[in-house]
């Protein structure tokens, strides 16, 4: 493809193949790249970590953010600059002019500190100043911006301003990432499928400098030795002195997911335990799955005090106030139809079948972008204080302008599963279930979960609930209104005789139709089963059925956890941008405890399954997870279920 620059840059992508002049200062060659280029210096900040800080929005200190987690180091190939894009705007943001895409063999990189000399168009320049040559003091001040190594769409977009009549629409510009789940992370923008090709960073403040004020003027500017300096002092000591101290300070355009095992001792967690404080059941975590990632991003980071597109500020800092704006925030707004969630979102939490209805079933847990939590657990040491986190993975911006909605559909997740495991030396019925545990959901018995309590068999459930007595909730839920007392079935036992079982005699109570399925139909009818689950489930019951992940059988359940970015720490009440992934932040997980079972893998068999229209924060709270966010802002999210 022919340089994006090379109609308004011929002569100055032509003067780097010249012999002829060595300077170029004094010639008068059309064609003489020099002749038509004036140079400009400008230093890019980029986003490298220092100490926590105690006070958040503070974009002078390199905090564009509302952390108070601390700020990370990034990996050096995070921080590589390999090539540098400048683009001139009006302060209105209308397009100005653009440099070249200078490779890092024309960078110089100290520390966070970049340095590089842009050439500009000497024409295109000029058509900015105008027939008399001058701009007014408010003409001089112009918005500069940095796109550190740019991804093919941005220098498409840059390209089109240059020679569109609409030369403001570039501001707006989205990217988009389209992935599929279980592929390599292959986007440009986190550096390809190695992380190793450069991260696009751009903006994270405006930067306002100021041009000379006659034309004229850049004659003084006319070689890579007599630069103009977008960062610095220009001309002093004389009447001509331009100040444009400060670096341009820019920001990575991606989010990043670190993970720790929280539970110290192999994402194992005790969960269940009998009527004699002995554990009998714990929930070891095996794999994590990334849900509802955007593919569109803006390539600046804007904010606005509604969460919408309507007066945003470019490159505007984030406060515990305002909201970053996210590219389909107006949808959000009025509501994504859930037949739409695949066109804004990659790895969808649930999956709309031919039926056009939503659920989480095997082909939405497919399209979930899944990770083996012990692979997870190899990756990449973070750099943050002693290390103890692991790189998951890069993801894109994704908020939500109004707080209520900030919801399960939408919102960036991670899903993790677990497997129900016996602890060493438990016995019993449950312990049995899950150490023999074939996979095979039709042969092996079903688990059953009322309030705290778990039943191995429907025949243990009954029997606890005639001992509860015939005023308990738990008998009511269990055999519903029938006329006939319900009796538990009991083996023969030395000299007393077998006791048969009595079924409920009320048609619509899950003991009746657990009859009907179990003991009539000889449990073959899938039909009868789908009955008896729909009023099991109906009742606050939950049932697990084993099912076989790859060479491993067990019971398996899930947990849910929406990304949380701004924690107001209120219990139940959903804060501006508490639930959401912003640009530059890492998010670093760690489950610190689990103290109850998660949702079961079938969704039928779920009495409160997961809901597109759930709001992101409940009171019934699976898990405890611990978060830090830093820039790189981190956060820290301890996560308990």
């Amino acid at each position: 493809m022919w340089n994006y620059f090379a109609s308004i840059l011929v002569m100055g992508l032509l003067a780097g193949c010249s012999n002829d002049t060595l300077t170029g200062d004094e010639s008068d060659v059309d064609l003489n790249g020099s002749k038509d280029a004036v140079y400009m210096n400008v230093s890019v900040q980029l986003p490298a970590g220092g100490a926590a800080r105690s006070e958040t929005d503070t974009p002078d200190n390199g905090d564009y953010v509302t952390s108070e987690d601390g700020i990370e180091i990034g990996k050096d190939y995070e921080n590589e600059v390999k090539e540098i894009l400048l683009v001139l705007a009006k302060t209105d943001n209308t397009f100005i002019a653009a440099g070249e895409a200078l490779t890092s063999m024309q960078l110089k990189q100290q520390n966070n500190i970049v340095t590089t000399t842009q050439k500009i168009s000497k024409t295109t320049l000029s058509t900015y100043y105008g027939s008399d040559g001058k701009l007014t003091p408010e003409e001089q001040e112009i918005n500069v911006y940095v796109f550190c190594n740019p991804s093919q769409g941005v220098k498409d977009v840059i390209e089109k301003a240059a020679n569109a009549q609409d030369k403001k629409a570039w501001i707006n510009e989205t990217g988009l990432v389209e992935e599929k789940p279980n592929e390599k992370q292959i986007s440009s923008i986190w550096g390809g499928a190695d992380h190793k090709g450069g991260f696009l960073m751009s903006n994270a403040v405006i930067a306002k400098k100021r041009l000379p004020a006659n034309f004229d003027d850049w004659k003084d500017y006319s070689s890579e030795s007599k630069a103009f300096n977008l960062s610095g002092i220009n001309n002093a000591n004389s009447d001509k002195v331009i100040e444009n101290d400060g670096n341009i300070k820019v920001e990575r355009s991606v989010a990043r997911f670190d993970f720790k095992d929280g539970s110290n001792k192999n994402n194992t967690y005790d969960v269940v335990k009998d009527a004699d404080n002995n554990l009998i059941m714990q929930i070891q975590l095996q794999k994590m799955a990334l849900v509802n990632m955007s593919k569109s991003f803006y390539y600046l980071r804007r904010v606005s005090t509604n969460g919408l597109s309507d007066n945003a500020q470019i490159c505007g800092v984030e406060t515990s106030t305002n909201y970053v704006v996210d590219t389909d925030a107006q949808e959000k707004k009025g509501g994504i139809k859930k037949t739409d969630y695949e066109q804004h979102f990659n790895f969808c939490l649930g999956h709309v079948g031919d039926d056009s209805q939503w659920t989480i079933d095997a082909n939405a847990r497919n399209q979930w972008f899944t990770s083996n939590i012990n692979d997870v657990l190899e990756s990449t040491k973070d750099e943050y204080n002693d290390k103890e986190y692991h790189i998951w993975r890069y993801v894109t911006e994704n908020t939500i302008p109004d707080q209520d909605k900030q919801t399960n559909g939408i919102s960036t997740g991670i899903v993790f599963k677990g497997k129900m495991i016996a602890p060493e030396n438990a016995n019993g019925t449950l312990a049995k279930a899950l150490n023999e545990a074939t996979g095979d959901s039709d042969t092996d018995p079903i688990l059953y979960t009322y309030l705290t309590n778990i039943y191995v068999t429907w025949k243990e459930v009954r029997a606890a609930a005639i001992n509860a007595g015939e005023n308990s909730n738990f008998y009511m839920a269990t055999f519903g209104e029938t006329n006939r007392k319900p009796v538990a079935e009991k083996a023969a036992a030395g000299e007393n005789p077998a006791v048969e079982a009595v079924y409920s005699d009320d048609i619509n109570s899950p003991d009746y139709l657990w009859n009907i399925w179990h003991n009539e139909k000889n449990a073959q009818d899938a039909t009868a089963l789908k009955e008896f689950k729909k009023a099991a489930t109906g009742e606050k019951f939950t049932l697990y059925q084993s099912s076989q992940d790859g060479d491993d059988a067990g019971y398996y359940c899930y947990y849910f956890y929406w990304n949380r970015h701004n924690d107001n720490g209120k219990s139940g009440e959903m804060g501006p941008m508490e639930f959401g992934v912003v640009r530059n932040n890492v998010y670093k997980l760690a489950v610190t405890d689990i103290n109850r079972l998660g949702h079961p893998r079938i969704s039928e068999n779920d009495p409160d399954p997961v809901d597109p229209d759930d709001p992101d924060e409940k009171d019934d709270v699976y898990l405890t997870l611990s978060v830090e966010v830093l820039p790189w802002v981190v956060r820290i999210n301890n996560i308990e279920f």
